[in-house]
């Protein structure tokens, strides 16, 4: 139960936050006569939030082997939401623009605790898989 939380509380809480931030308190830019890319960044790092926070729910109802690949997921759409506004997207390019002041830092923190947290959790569980094969034997 301890490791289930573990994996999949981090999750929900990163990927909520995710896929809240952008479109409150670390939202695009509202400047432009045309949505500039910082609203596009701030669109997929919503869905994308979403997404990690679907797999943290998942990690709840599922056994060991599953949330090693639920965890893995997690990694891969973390690794996302740091791509889509620094790589895919990105924000303004100034730099006094809240996007780039307040959006791209946070996106960044969560996308980056969202890997770490993920990789403990994956860490943990397969560890625990070991144990469980190694007994069996």
């Amino acid at each position: 139960m301890k490791n289930k939380l573990i994996a999949s509380l981090p999750a929900i809480i990163l990927g909520a936050l995710t896929a809240i931030a952008p479109q409150t308190f670390a939202h695009a830019c509202a400047g432009h006569d045309v949505p500039g890319a910082c609203h596009y960044s701030a669109l997929a790092a919503s869905g994308v939030g979403v997404v990690i926070a679907l797999l943290g729910v998942a990690a709840l109802f599922v056994g060991t082997r599953e949330r090693i690949g639920l965890n893995i997921a997690v990694v891969i759409n973390a690794l996302l939401v740091l791509a889509i506004p620094t790589v895919l997207i990105g924000v303004c390019q100034g730099a006094m623009m809240h996007c780039r002041m307040v959006m791209l830092p946070t996106l960044m923190v969560l996308g980056a605790l969202a890997i770490v947290f993920a990789a403990i959790a994956l860490v943990m569980d397969a560890k625990s898989t070991n144990a469980a094969a190694t007994r069996v034997r």
